[in-house]
């Protein structure tokens, strides 16, 4: 299949969903982007014959609301969250992080799990969340706290929260976590100890730790990906 011609697109306001172009989706992934960027960021990794989903997957790519950031001069910006200190660790994490937006964003994102939840007949296995940097850590935070059994949680070069409260439904939702081991700005040696509270014996954690990769992703991440996708919906 060419994805190109067997994928279409609609925007509604600044949010972006990728479906296919011939029949009901099968599978759907809700994705959110980092700090000053947009779902249209996210659009040519999805939009494209290598994407990390599959042909049959729905793709909802959010867009965060504008806020001032303050760790960027307070400069206005798409954020998932505020940012006061890269420095953070579970002692300072409510001084450094803007928690209240984690809460108001969450609702938002919450919302839309579930509307995709219908769509998909209420098979929670086949819904899925994932985001790069910020995007990620509220993929992880929202992931681990819905209320169903989801199908899989991406995390692209982000970490966890201290403060997410795990439900029982997804203790053993499997997890894909890419970082790049020369990621300056928020380094995997620092930020791949706040994902300890998640490595469990039942759950099944895939790592893409790549060397010579910055705060980004590449095509080995996304071919990671792509393999961790088809695994947790047992088409690989």
């Amino acid at each position: 299949m060419d994805s190109l011609k067997d994928l279409q697109f609609t925007e509604k306001g600044n949010d972006i969903y990728i479906t296919p172009k011939e029949g009901k989706h099968t599978e759907t992934l809700v994705f959110m982007h980092g700090l000053g960027d947009s779902a249209k960021g996210w659009f040519d990794v999805f939009y494209a014959k290598d994407s990390p989903v599959l042909k049959t997957t729905k793709v909802v790519l959010l867009t965060a609301p504008t806020k001032a950031v303050t760790i960027n001069f307070g400069m206005k910006m798409p954020s998932w969250f505020d940012i006061r200190d890269f420095n953070i660790n579970a002692d300072n994490f409510e001084t450094s992080i803007g928690v209240k937006e984690i809460e108001e964003n969450s609702k938002r994102i919450t919302a839309v799990l579930d509307q995709e939840l219908k769509e998909l007949d209420e098979n929670s296995q086949r819904l899925f969340i994932g985001g790069f940097s910020q995007g990620a850590c509220m993929a992880l935070h929202n992931g681990l706290q819905y209320p169903k059994t989801l199908g899989g949680i991406i995390c692209f070069s982000g970490f966890g929260f201290p403060v997410t409260k795990e439900t029982e439904e997804n203790k053993k939702t499997p997890i894909f976590i890419s970082h790049g081991e020369e990621d300056q700005l928020l380094p995997w040696k620092k930020v791949g100890a706040t994902y300890k509270n998640v490595e469990t014996d039942v759950r099944k954690i895939t790592r893409s730790i790549i060397k010579d990769l910055g705060h980004g992703i590449d095509l080995e991440v996304l071919s990671a990906a792509n393999k961790f996708f088809k695994t947790a919906l047992g088409t690989q």
